[in-house]
């Protein structure tokens, strides 16, 4: 301790190797990233692609997958969102104390494409 109080380096060396091993230990959780794809993709998806294993699965298809070392849990809405199924997991709580989730992909219907307005189509032609 006589060593810090004269202002050596090495607590902080040490500090920088503690810090380092602890980064080797427990990677960076990265946020999931909630990738967007067609509903009709959804039986014949590569979790591959993704980065993603299942886990466990049912007659409707992937049910638990894994992907960066977190598990998604398959979910539909029975409510008036219409026909979607996602993967999500809790991340915590808010400070009202509702749960916070985070999706890994949502497979849903396609939206109907609006024509872009004349205006911009003259925009663009002029690029």
């Amino acid at each position: 301790m006589a060593a810090v109080a004269r202002g050596s380096t090495a607590p902080s060396h040490c500090m920088e190797r503690i810090a380092a091993s602890l980064e080797r230990l427990a990677p960076v959780s990265q946020a999931a990233p909630n990738y967007q794809k067609t509903l009709e993709e959804f039986r014949s998806f590569d979790w591959a692609m993704i980065g993603a294993t299942i886990v466990q699965s049912d007659p409707s298809g992937a049910a638990i997958v894994e992907w960066n070392g977190q598990q998604f849990t398959r979910r539909s809405p029975t409510n008036k969102f219409g026909e979607a199924i996602w993967f999500s997991r809790s991340v915590g709580k808010d400070d009202d104390g509702n749960t916070r989730y985070e999706r890994l992909i949502t497979f849903k219907k396609a939206g109907e494409v609006e024509p872009i307005p004349d205006r911009v189509n003259r925009a663009i032609s002029h690029l």
